[in-house]
């Protein structure tokens, strides 16, 4: 009962400061410098011209450049097609909708389970978006429902995440590799979005995932995630991630699952993306089982609507 009331304390104090980062922090104030006009810079010397320069002429603009905003605040009209050109919080009044329909590919199971997908994420403002959704795989073997916000610490660079989830997990048979359904569970996730982009076509990303607190009074799970993501050319984007779950932070050898997704994306304008996912239960699999041995395959539909 202590531990229990312990994390619902400290879930408390996430939310809370969370609130605070998202309703009273990262107000920047641009300002415009203002011109110099000394009044005597103008060629004023008595017996002058009048002082006035010619005029430049107008620079000639590269139709090819992408369109510029200021601080980097896209519209709907302006949003980046390039995946890594993207804010990590969506645009202020944007709603962006995912569906997806997913199949078991598996060796042995192939087609005979299926899942859905449908979530979402609107931009409260630009740097702060509330997100949901409900995800399934394996006839629902495995499922989740959540809704949460995040807020940019450091805008386009790290946010930080929390949210509610009802969750299932689905594991490995450690006999046939196959799918089974573990327990459902309550939790608050908290994570710190991060994205570093080495140059315009490579990314680091990281921590969409850090620890879970469940509501059930055991000890939070550990689950940070790491991934690369590429854009060979802008409309396509290419990324593969996993991350290590550690139950009740035990770190003990075998008590940990790797799950991992491949992801490719192709995105012929500012307003739809079309895309799949490749998706493995563990591909540090206990020994006698090949990681492959469950696969999941999701083809999904991604489109933005606001200003």
């Amino acid at each position: 009962m202590l531990s229990q009331s312990r994390g619902l304390r400290l879930a408390l104090v996430l939310l809370m400061s969370l609130g605070f980062v998202a309703w009273e922090g990262h107000r920047q104030v641009a300002y415009a410098q203002g011109d110099d006009d000394d009044g005597g810079d103008d060629g004023g010397d008595d017996g002058g011209d009048g002082g006035d320069e010619p005029e430049e002429p107008d620079e000639e603009v590269d139709e090819d450049q992408p369109p510029v905003t200021a601080g980097g605040l896209y519209t709907l009209k302006t949003f980046p097609i390039r995946e890594l050109s993207r804010p990590l919080t969506i645009t202020q009044g944007i709603v962006q909708a995912r569906l997806g329909v997913g199949v078991d590919v598996s060796a042995k199971g192939a087609f005979e389970s299926f899942g859905v997908s449908l979530e979402g994420r609107y931009g409260f403002r630009d740097n702060v978006m509330g997100l949901g959704g409900f995800t399934s795989a394996y006839n629902f073997k495995q499922f989740g429902v959540y809704a949460g916000v995040e807020a940019a610490l450091a805008y386009d660079l790290i946010d930080f995440r929390t949210a509610f989830r009802v969750s299932r997990p689905a594991g490995q048979d450690t006999m046939t590799g196959e799918s089974v359904a573990g327990d459902v569970k309550a939790s608050i996730d908290v994570g710190f979005p991060f994205r570093y982009v080495a140059k315009p076509e490579i990314a680091i990303v990281a921590l969409d995932t850090l620890i879970s607190f469940d509501l059930d009074g055991s000890k939070p799970d550990l689950n940070p995630s790491l991934g690369i993501a590429t854009n060979p050319i802008p409309a396509l984007n290419v990324v593969i991630f996993a991350q290590l779950q550690i139950p009740d932070f035990d770190t003990s050898e075998g008590n940990f699952t790797v799950p991992a997704t491949a992801r490719v994306q192709f995105s012929p304008n500012q307003k739809l993306d079309l895309g799949a996912e490749f998706t493995f239960l563990n591909v540090k699999p206990p020994e006698g089982v090949k990681f492959y041995d469950t696969r999941f395959l999701t083809l999904y539909v991604q489109g933005r609507f606001g200003k």
